[in-house]
């Protein structure tokens, strides 16, 4: 193959002459067909129909090649921008070693394309177009959405491109569980001091270092927001349940930004911080805090179930999620298996229409809600 290389390239051909360059099954036949059908893309002079007409003979050849021919020709075709958008389309949902330089390099890929590429393949063809030296914002956010670190970690790689701020936003929160994520995320020109405060929270002592040193941060910003927390959870151990205004902000803070999940809430309650936990749940569902606290107390929790519903909460994660919640109706943290399966028997029953007319009712007016607290509650 290499010897062929340096030889001189073929003249471009016609249709006819491809399929007999196709009869030739020899290796060199095969590399010397995959150049042939590069260097006819190259000529400047086909008709509208000899162009249609070629694209048909070489997705027919594609389709019966072997494997070392398909790569060949995928590699050659890769980086012309004349190749029929059938024929790219075709490569690039090969098998992935055919794939990969297509998803890399080609310019006829489009954003609808690679779009619908990611959506229907796996993550070997993510991180190919991860590397791509053009890349809209719109793919990007389809990339970080897949959450796979790898594709994320090219991604970050790819100094070619640069990356929206919304983007970079929501790699620090895969990064978040990525630990190998966060250095390289870092050192990318996007991050500025707010993006390096949301970094601060989850990263190592030496990274803690390095953000402090390159944005300048005052150590009053990291002393505050660590005080905050230290005070939160002290008083969380205490017994004392107070959902302050400045938690009320962070919670507005991850709405705003699309970030309260059940996950979030899962972590939140496990780390005690059940007073957060109320500030997150009341800016997911739009009820008051004291309206939160009156439907997890209220009888054992069973209107909780709904509120849970409403937000769109998978089953093993209420689950999760009311057991966590034991503490702040009880103060108890044994929960009864009974009073689970009694909750989760009622999250089966329950109807969307009803759980959504219930929410709204509530919302409307939260005060038949506080006002009804059972008197069993601490």
């Amino acid at each position: 193959m290499e010897g062929y290389n340096n030889q001189e390239k073929p003249r471009a051909l016609n249709p006819k002459e491809l399929l007999r360059y196709a009869q030739d099954t020899t290796e060199a036949g095969r590399y010397k067909l995959a150049s042939a059908i590069s260097g006819f893309f190259d000529e400047k002079d086909l008709s509208r129909t000899e162009q249609v007409l070629a694209a048909d003979i070489v997705l027919n050849l594609v389709k019966q090649a072997a494997l070392d021919l398909r790569e060949a020709l995928a590699e050659r075709l890769s980086v012309q921008d004349n190749v029929p958008a059938d024929v790219i389309v075709h490569l690039a949902n090969d098998v992935i070693s055919v794939a990969r330089p297509v998803l890399q390099h080609s310019p006829v890929l489009t954003d609808a394309i690679l779009i619908q590429i990611i959506a229907s393949k796996n993550e070997d063809y993510w991180r190919s177009i991860a590397e791509r030296s053009h890349l809209s914002s719109v793919v990007a956010y389809q990339l970080v959405d897949t959450g796979d670190p790898a594709t994320v970690m090219n991604l970050i790689d790819n100094q070619r491109v640069a990356l929206p701020k919304n983007c970079v936003k929501k790699m620090i929160r895969v990064a978040m569980k990525s630990e190998e994520l966060q250095a390289p995320l870092l050192r990318r020109p996007e991050i500025d001091g707010d993006m390096a405060v949301d970094l601060y929270m989850c990263v190592s002592h030496a990274l803690r270092q390095e953000i402090t040193e390159r944005f300048h941060m005052p150590p009053s910003v990291i002393e505050t927001a660590m005080e905050m927390l230290v005070t939160e959870l002290c008083m969380e151990a205490k017994g004392v349940q107070q959902t302050t205004l400045d938690m009320m902000a962070l919670a507005r803070r991850f709405r705003e930004r699309d970030e309260i999940s059940p996950d979030l809430m899962i972590k939140t309650l496990r780390r005690g911080q059940k007073s957060f936990f109320i500030a997150l749940f009341s800016e997911k569902t739009g009820l008051p805090p004291e309206a939160v606290v009156s439907l997890i107390q209220k009888d054992g929790g069973m209107p909780f179930v709904t509120a849970c519903r409403s937000i769109g909460m998978m089953k093993s994660e209420f689950a999760s999620i009311f057991l966590l919640s034991r503490g702040i109706r009880t103060g108890d943290k044994i929960v009864d298996q009974r009073e689970l399966a009694m909750a989760l028997k009622s999250y089966d029953s329950m109807k969307d229409f009803d759980v959504k007319r219930t929410l709204k009712q509530w919302i409307k007016n939260p005060e038949s809600v506080i006002s009804a607290r059972s008197s069993s509650a601490p």
